[in-house]
């Protein structure tokens, strides 16, 4: 085996790693995925009960019932829409499914108003967990073991809800994408059987195909993850930073979504606009500037304390270098030419030299020149916030070559 194949089998262990590290954040996922629907368990005066979601179909029964009552008979409709079980005892669907109604008229609606309310925040839970469900199931359906789970399973049975209709109309659609993949690498094989070039050239039609869905899939994976986090990016509140007498909007989550996001990005770079990241940058680099001229100065200061200064020594000298021709080396000395010369190397640290590097380098605006080298901008071709279509005209420099 060799090293790429190393780098790669190491790749794929560690996104198998990560991808079992977030595989709790499915888990209602899965449960209406396998059960249908979600559970909630509570205890009213000693008895248990149990409370689960509703499917669409559930949904609209209850809307009928109660949505020509008030606010306490809506919530009252709810719960017993959503009884599931009382004592260990299942309440199934009875007399053409009006097992709702029947819990309604016997128990519910003789409830206190404040034991309904109460029993009103886990229906509502509930219904918000289905929510966030719903919302992370696409990134579920891109995962490995969502697909294992549809080969070994297949469509679930009885009645859908919203997410096992969203996971198996994705898995169709990824077995119609496996399926013309296949034919086209067949295709692609006669091809090659007659010519060498088109074969290729379909290969890498083919890898670039499967690099933007893998990266698709990548992304995908990664809004979820930051939505658990931190919410819908419209509802994340932007940390407010105070840096060297001056305030900064920083967003927790930043990145580079659209064409135009990208295009204001570069702008900025273009025009010398430093953001907050940019300042803690410059922070970071000058802190260490000082920090290896204070070195640099106490190892200085400890040399001439060992050995005293120059002026203090009196130490004078002088060195000069003279250079001889290969002839006058052999005149002097014949055998120094058959004799390998001695090699002297001196130990640095490639560490510390790319750091000093990384140091000493600043961040110029400029761009990429006609002839793909780095070009500075200079401060006519900066171009500055505000400036109208013709004030960019006029500071053109044209010329006239033959």
């Amino acid at each position: 085996m060799d090293q790429e194949a190393y780098l790669r089998e190491a790749a794929e262990d560690t996104l198998r790693g990560e991808a079992d590290a977030r595989r709790f954040l499915y888990d209602d996922v899965v449960e209406l995925l396998q059960t249908g629907f979600l559970t909630q368990r509570f205890m009213l005066d000693g008895t248990p009960i149990v409370l689960r979601s509703l499917n669409s179909h559930e949904v609209g029964d209850l809307i009928l019932r109660g949505s020509q009552g008030t606010d306490i008979d809506w919530i009252r409709h709810h719960i017993s829409a959503s009884v599931y079980m009382v004592n260990g005892f299942v309440v199934e669907p009875q007399y053409g499914s009006n097992q709702a109604w029947h819990v309604y008229q016997e128990w519910v609606r003789h409830l206190h108003y404040d034991q309904a309310v109460v029993i009103y925040v886990y229906v509502t839970s509930l219904r918000n967990r289905v929510g966030r469900a719903v919302t992370v199931t696409d990134a579920y359906c891109h995962e490995r073991y969502s697909r294992s789970r549809w080969r070994m399973n297949g469509s679930p049975s009885g009645v859908w809800n919203i997410v096992q209709q969203l996971w198996v109309s994705f898995n169709e659609a990824e077995d119609n994408y496996d399926r013309d993949l296949r034919q086209w690498q067949h295709t692609r094989s006669i091809v090659g059987s007659m010519s060498g070039k088109g074969a290729k050239s379909l290969k890498e039609s083919e890898n670039k195909w499967l690099q933007k869905k893998e990266d698709g899939t990548r992304r995908v994976i990664e809004d979820a993850v930051n939505w658990v986090i931190s919410g819908d990016r419209s509802e994340q509140k932007p940390l407010v930073v105070s840096f060297d007498g001056q305030t900064y909007v920083v967003p927790k989550i930043h990145a580079a979504h659209t064409i135009g996001e990208m295009e204001a990005e570069m702008m900025r770079a273009v025009k010398g606009e430093k953001d907050y990241h940019d300042l803690m940058v410059d922070q970071y680099k000058e802190f260490h500037r000082k920090r290896l001229e204070e070195a640099r100065q106490n190892r200085k200061a400890a040399l001439e304390a060992a050995w005293g200064s120059q002026e203090e020594s009196g130490l004078r000298g002088e060195t000069r270098l003279v250079g001889y021709t290969p002839d006058q080396l052999s005149k002097i000395n014949p055998d120094m030419l058959r004799k390998r010369p001695n090699l002297q190397q001196a130990s640095s640290s490639p560490e510390q030299d790319r750091f000093n590097q990384y140091l000493d380098t600043d961040i110029e605006v400029g761009w990429i020149g006609l002839k793909g080298t780095p070009e500075k901008a200079t401060s006519a071709d900066t171009p500055k916030s505000g400036d109208s279509l013709q004030d960019k005209i006029s500071r053109r420099a044209p010329t006239l070559k033959q």
